[in-house]
């Protein structure tokens, strides 16, 4: 009987990528060993890492969340919508600049000049507020302080708007200061409780108004739910609160909201909306505009510039973390490598390489790190989802955050595990296995 020959070892390119693919996966072993040999020490040493990697995921899937959720809710107001304000949107640190307050305010002629003047411009609304919330009131229910806005019968085609019960308010009882009001879903919900609402009377303070309609659900845009909200003509609004209008508007002066003709005239709708303002004001073309005509990029930027700095927080709470947390895996790797002096000692005499025993450091290191990465993603992961669950904030959790977070622990061991590796790798073998 024939002895069965031993299989040839593969040579050349073959044989040396086969080598080197066991050579890792042995130094992979050995790493994962010397951790699991010490899994208390290992796992208060990632502690650092877990808590940045989490703050990472946790607060970029928040702040996604909130950036697209943002991103909906301005398209839900209609995606032509331009904004005609005194001033662009922007974050102020102390009190508010004096030069902007004095700018003046746009009037009804100014809407008419631009229906006239503005061929790009399909309709504009004119709108004002009061300058605090109030409750409203049907029978003995009551809702809370609610946000009462004045406009006119062009709102639902500037903004988008829709009535799911009723009407809206028409051009004849915006001119003639109709006591008439459309609710918010909210709203309506609080005070009628699925009850037929229209013809209904509800008091905002001391006026009553008749219900005329009820608006389709719109959700939350920041801070404020736009479905609890009464609107009512702009007209009846100065009439009857006189002096409980918003500081930022004079006497007369109303907000201005335009539609372009279809989406891509916008740009030229804001142009020359813009030529007929600086007409009407009389600036001259050296002179800056006094006032700001911009569509929902301005909204956009401004929130963006507020979660920049959020980010900007994280990556510093972040950074620390990581930090300590490298700088405990340097420490714990220097222990390992003392504690394991004689076995370096003796893989050199056996004729192990620099490069091997530096890799198996190195791998370790990494591996450390990893793992107190791949905890912290699922930690953020899990605490961006309860949010989401338990809070009205919205989460979504990118895959390049944690593609991001997972390469950033692994740096983290391998540029606080390299003393350590390079310490074990310089070590005499002879030294090494005399040490006691």
């Amino acid at each position: 009987m024939s002895e069965v020959e031993p299989k040839p070892e593969p040579t050349g390119v073959r044989g040396f990528v086969a080598h080197r693919s066991g050579l890792w996966l042995e130094i992979l072993q050995m790493s994962l060993a010397a951790l699991r040999a010490n899994k208390l020490r290992s796992g208060l040493t990632v502690l650092g890492v877990i808590i940045g990697v989490t703050t990472v995921i946790g607060m970029v899937s928040l702040i996604q969340g909130l950036n697209r959720s943002m991103a909906r809710q301005i398209q839900s107001f209609g995606t032509n919508t331009i904004y005609i304000r005194k001033w662009k949107p922007q974050l102020f640190f102390g009190e508010f600049p004096d030069s902007l307050m004095r700018r003046p305010g746009f009037t009804p002629d100014d809407k008419q000049a631009i229906l006239e003047r503005a061929p790009a411009v399909r309709a504009v609304s004119e709108l004002t507020l009061l300058d605090q919330l109030q409750p409203v009131r049907f029978e003995r229910k009551e809702t809370r302080p609610t946000f009462i806005l004045g406009t006119d019968d062009a709102y639902q085609e500037t903004n988008s708007f829709e009535v799911s019960q009723g009407r809206f308010f028409t051009a004849e009882e915006v001119h003639r200061r109709g006591l008439v009001c459309v609710l918010g879903n909210d709203t309506y919900k609080t005070l009628f409780e699925g009850r037929d609402p229209i013809g209904r009377t509800v008091r905002v303070g001391r006026v009553r108004f008749q219900v005329v309609g009820v608006l389709e659900p719109k959700g939350r845009f920041l801070a404020f739910n736009l479905d609890e909200v009464v609107m009512v003509p702009f007209t009846t609004l100065t009439k009857h609160y006189p002096t409980g209008l918003t500081t930022f508007l004079k006497r007369g002066e109303v907000i201005l909201n335009a539609a372009a003709a279809s989406p891509e005239q916008v740009e030229d709708a804001i142009s020359q909306i813009t030529d007929v303002l600086r007409a009407r004001r009389g600036l001259r073309a050296s002179q800056e505009n006094n006032f700001a005509v911009l569509t929902d990029d301005a909204i956009l930027d401004l929130y963006h510039s507020v979660t920049n700095a959020f980010y900007f927080a994280m990556i510093l709470i972040a950074s620390i973390a990581l930090l300590v947390g490298g700088i405990g895996v340097m420490n714990v790797m220097l222990i390992s490598v003392t504690e394991r002096t004689k076995e370096i000692g003796l893989r050199k005499a056996l004729g192990a390489r620099r490069s091997a025993i530096l890799w198996q450091f190195l791998f370790e290191a990494m591996t450390l790190a990893g793992t107190g990465g791949a905890v912290g993603i699922a930690l953020g992961l899990a605490i961006a989802k309860a949010i989401d669950l338990l809070t009205p904030l919205p989460s979504a959790a990118p895959l390049w955050s944690v593609i991001v977070a997972f390469g950033f622990s692994v740096a983290v061991g391998l540029f606080f595990g390299m003393y350590p590796a390079v310490r074990a790798a310089a070590m005499d073998p002879v030294d090494a296995l005399r040490y006691e």
